[in-house]
């Protein structure tokens, strides 16, 4: 059960990071806070909303809620230029709470380049991530823009099953003390066991 966990997991940090993402006609817009879109591998799965009965602060959350039987996953998202942003060190972060999330839930943060290439991605889906019954939790995630950046890309996502809703969500400048949370592998510094007697793993 662990293991294919760890796959799903996985495969949708692939999907996430390479996934074209364009806006869905699973909803309609009048259902939708005004800004985001849906998108996702199977929207269609999915309901989403703004709930004015759950929230954390103000008068309203926004929420994604999987349908009966429903596979891979759906996200609420905006895009927007990475002009005011580029060279600098931005943090997304919100508030969650789920509800019989089976899989997991949680926020992703992406910057394309002009020609749409992927040129930094993060999201929560390893010990930040959130599943099962919780009460608001803080989630982040920390990327550095880079110069050639066009597009940024920022949602909260719902795999597989249950409710998650979100609220209180932040796009801040953060200095270069706060780390970067990107769980890509970094590259090394340099070439390493050239020999091939290093061993193996």
């Amino acid at each position: 059960m662990e293991a294919e966990s760890e796959r799903t997991i996985a495969e949708t940090r692939r999907i996430l990071a390479e996934f074209q993402t364009q806006p869905s006609n699973a909803a309609s817009d009048k259902a939708l806070p005004t800004a985001w879109y849906v998108t996702g591998a199977r929207p269609e799965d999915y309901e989403f909303g703004v709930d004015t009965q759950v929230f954390r602060s103000g008068r309203a959350s926004a929420f994604i809620e999987a349908r009966p039987g429903a596979k891979e996953f759906a996200s609420l998202a905006q895009v927007f230029k990475a002009d005011a942003y580029r060279g600098k060190r931005m943090r997304l972060s919100a508030m969650l709470k789920t509800r019989d999330v089976a899989n997991w839930a949680g926020l992703w943060l992406r910057v394309d380049d002009a020609l749409h290439n992927v040129l930094a991605f993060d999201n929560t889906a390893d010990s930040r991530s959130s599943s099962g019954t919780q009460s608001w939790v803080h989630r982040d995630v920390v990327l550095d823009v880079p110069r050639e950046g066009a597009t940024i890309r920022i949602g909260f996502i719902l795999t597989g099953e249950g409710r998650v809703w979100c609220d209180d969500v932040k796009f801040e400048e953060v200095g270069l003390d706060i780390p970067v949370t990107r769980n890509i592998e970094e590259l090394r510094d340099h070439p390493e066991n050239l020999g091939f007697e290093g061993g193996t793993g």
